[in-house]
């Protein structure tokens, strides 16, 4: 099988060849290959690997994908304290959004691109941000062209899922409250969160729609869920039944529905198996993660796409020499059976080259 018929398999639930392993590396890794290496990007360096391509929209190259795009109301008025993609904007920078006859702003202040201050922290907050939503609409584009150049780029090698999100509870609890203020104003204010939180998903259906009908052959929802932040009562309550609206819309289009899930998922396995999603990106075992690959199995079903992310202690802090023996207790047979890809992460942090040919090397021992 190439790379490509391998993991269109695998998200099928169809039978493979052999055992899947598939790396996500950006610029922070790429930059300190050696030589001529450096010019490689992630789809190049996963050839010279002999992994599968498992590209995330444009998999770190220059065409991007747009649909679906969030278009605010025109009546919204923004003011940046600086333009933040100017290198000589200041560390500190300000976004604020007014919207005429409603009392009141939302300002977002980030530091080195990290929000410091969320922009809805009230009540009033609440109210203006409802409003700006109760505006808003996702609009498709047409992303044709840059589909074309991608699957050039990947050919037989792999396969391009389109990578967005998050939904409404993790977009607000990252993005837009925080933490902190969500619980806290969801406890005071149930009601104001419950009618923001409706009339954000029901947008959110609009762009659910546009990824099921775009010209990837699958879509990955980005939710970064875990309980360290997602209660269960939260998660089943709003969470659960929005993935569950995406899975639905996806499946109507004949296209398997992917949630990008990286964090402690154990006490949330039955519900999320009332989403009916086709696999898991990402799925993290102890100690980072809590949630043994088997595991999902046992509760979500033997059928269940799992394409994992080997954990950090073993693959970026651990001994070099102990990468092969860790994977050979992870990668069980009843995995090798199953719907699995081995997930080597290493976007955002520079990985040594020594570290991904300790997996490839194994890889060759064991395919």
């Amino acid at each position: 099988m190439t790379g490509r018929e391998r993991l269109n398999a695998i998200l099928r639930k169809q039978p493979k060849d052999r055992l899947s392993w598939a790396a996500n590396v950006d610029g922070n890794s790429l930059s300190q290959l050696p030589g001529e290496m450096q010019k490689f990007n992630m789809i190049d360096f996963s050839r010279y690997l002999g992994a599968d391509v498992f590209a995330l929209n444009n998999g770190y190259t220059q065409h991007g994908l747009r649909s679906p795009e969030l278009r605010c109301p025109d009546f919204l008025q923004q003011t940046d304290s600086c333009d933040p993609t100017d290198p000589n904007c200041p560390e500190i920078w300000s976004r604020k959004w007014t919207i005429p006859k409603m009392k009141g702003e939302l300002v977002r202040t980030c530091y080195k691109g990290r929000t410091i201050k969320f922009p809805v922290d009230s009540i009033q907050a609440i109210r203006l941000y409802r409003k700006l939503w109760e505006g808003a609409t996702y609009l498709a584009q047409d992303d044709s062209i840059s589909m074309k150049m991608l699957e050039t780029l990947v050919g037989d090698d792999g396969v391009i899922t389109r990578f967005w999100g998050p939904s409404t509870i993790p977009r607000l609890l990252e993005e837009d409250m925080g933490i902190e203020n969500f619980y806290l104003l969801n406890f005071d204010y149930p009601d104001e969160m419950d009618g923001l939180i409706r009339i954000m998903h029901e947008r959110e259906l609009q762009a659910f729609e546009h990824l099921a009908a775009g010209p990837w052959e699958s879509a990955t929802l980005c939710e970064n869920t875990s309980t360290a932040y997602i209660s269960p009562e939260i998660y089943e309550k709003y969470n659960m039944p929005h993935q569950r609206d995406f899975v639905n819309i996806m499946h109507r289009a004949g296209k398997p529905a992917i949630l990008h899930m990286c964090g402690h998922l154990l006490a949330l396995l039955d519900l999320i198996k009332e989403t009916g999603c086709d696999g898991i990106h990402a799925l993290t075992p102890p100690p980072t993660g809590n949630t043994p690959w088997e595991k999902a199995l046992d509760v979500i079903g033997e059928d269940l796409v799992i394409l994992s992310c080997l954990d950090p202690t073993v693959w970026v802090s651990g001994k070099i020499e102990q990468i092969g023996p860790e994977l050979d207790r992870l990668v069980t047979p009843r995995l090798r059976e199953a719907n699995f890809v081995l997930g080597i992460f290493a976007d955002g942090i520079p990985v040594p080259l020594e570290r991904f040919e300790a997996v490839q090397h194994w890889m060759e021992r064991n395919t």
